[in-house]
């Protein structure tokens, strides 16, 4: 890789990311979903996921959206204040806090997961088989490179 294709690639992801996270703001501020943030979206949107799959743990949900147990507790509390989640402990195990979507919280979720629908099927239908298959190869070793900086920061 020489230098300007190092420029052009670190301008893109740079710009890409700041801009992704810049439009879920301007998307989450023109719907009727209320004081809420990127952040606490993507709790949202990772307690849906992993309460599909009965996974809805604290420990899960941390781990899915990448942060410690603590931080994901002060946010919950947040959204539970908000009315986004509920809190509820398991019947077979007390010890095992499950947390949940409430109704507001599905509206939520579900207008972000339009906001990401309509993004991967703008990049989807303007490229070629190929193309997409070479997109997806690079960005699963995009993902690949960011998991393993996340795995060498816990070892640390």
């Amino acid at each position: 890789m020489n230098d300007e294709q190092r420029d052009t690639l670190n301008t893109f992801f740079v710009d890409t990311f700041n801009k992704i996270l810049s439009l879920e703001e301007q998307t989450l501020l023109k719907s009727s979903i209320e004081n809420l943030s990127v952040k606490e979206l993507h709790i949202i949107e990772a307690v849906s996921i992993l309460q599909r799959d009965k996974k809805n743990t604290m420990t899960e949900i941390a781990a899915q959206v990448g942060i410690t147990v603590g931080a994901l507790t002060t946010a919950v509390n947040v959204l539970v204040k908000k009315e986004y989640l509920s809190r509820r402990r398991s019947e077979k195990d007390r010890r095992v806090v499950r947390i949940y979507l409430t109704e507001k919280g599905m509206r939520a979720e579900m207008h972000h997961r339009i906001f990401h629908e309509n993004m991967v099927s703008n990049v989807g239908e303007v490229l070629t088989e190929e193309g997409l298959e070479n997109l997806i190869i690079a960005l699963k070793q995009l993902t690949s490179f960011f998991n393993g900086q996340l795995e060498d920061l816990k070892e640390k």
